[in-house]
């Protein structure tokens, strides 16, 4: 039976550099809401869709949450602008392991790979492109197909079918691979089997108390990867 592999990107396939990711959104937010942030002012991230992070942050900010509403289009703009310099691979650094295993599954015929990201569209493939991954994942759900991650996988099934031309994929032959609890928990809430890396913040053991599937510590061990993701 073919399967599709959804990955996240953000600590599973790419680090980006956090002071760089940091001054992006700290950018983003102070122009979208014509405000000056305070300077110890911290983001909440783990995993959440960008317009989550975006209501979350208007709300610890006392900014009604029907302007982030209001404003979806500028702070799309305003995250394809801030992102795209950091577009390449010094910014943008591809994580251990991750080159090979993705080129060997991209030339499965029992594979279909595709992305479940918090990132808006935009700005997902802007991540990727530095080092030729937006190639290999042709489809996906994102950041702005729905504020909550929970809702994205449905999304990402009925593009893959939409794709195959047929009801090829279900909860039964997908595999979710992310880095964050809520990675877990948009996987568990559809019944899909879900990969937790250790790459990211949150630790192999928090991941595994999450209910993850399986936890590994990285991608680097190639014939093991493949073999946990297709068999």
């Amino acid at each position: 039976m073919k399967k599709l592999l959804l990955f996240d990107i953000d600590g599973t396939l790419i680090s980006v550099e956090k002071t760089a990711s940091r001054l992006m959104l700290r950018r983003v937010v102070e122009e979208v809401f014509d405000i000056e942030l305070p300077q110890d002012f911290v983001f909440h991230l783990g995993g959440k869709t960008d317009y989550q992070i975006m209501t979350e942050t208007a709300q610890r900010l006392d900014i009604p949450t029907k302007h982030v509403e209001e404003r979806r289009t500028k702070i799309q703009d305003k995250l394809v602008e801030h992102t795209s310099p950091l577009s390449n691979t010094a910014q943008m650094q591809i994580l251990s392991g991750v080159q090979d295993l993705v080129a060997e599954l991209h030339e499965r015929e029992d594979v279909t790979l595709g992305l479940l990201t918090g990132n808006i569209e935009a700005t997902a493939y802007l991540k990727l492109r530095p080092h030729g991954l937006d190639a290999v994942f042709p489809f996906g759900a994102f950041g702005n197909d729905h504020i909550d991650r929970a809702a994205l996988p449905p999304i990402a099934l009925h593009r893959a079918n939409t794709r195959a031309g047929r009801a090829a994929f279900t909860s039964d032959n997908t595999v979710i691979i992310g880095d964050t609890l809520n990675d877990i928990r948009c996987a568990k809430a559809h019944n899909i089997k879900v990969v937790a890396v250790a790459t990211g913040h949150d630790s192999a053991e928090t991941l595994r108390n999450a209910g993850a599937d399986t936890v590994v510590p990285d991608f680097v061990d190639k014939p093991a990867m493949v073999s946990l993701l297709t068999e």
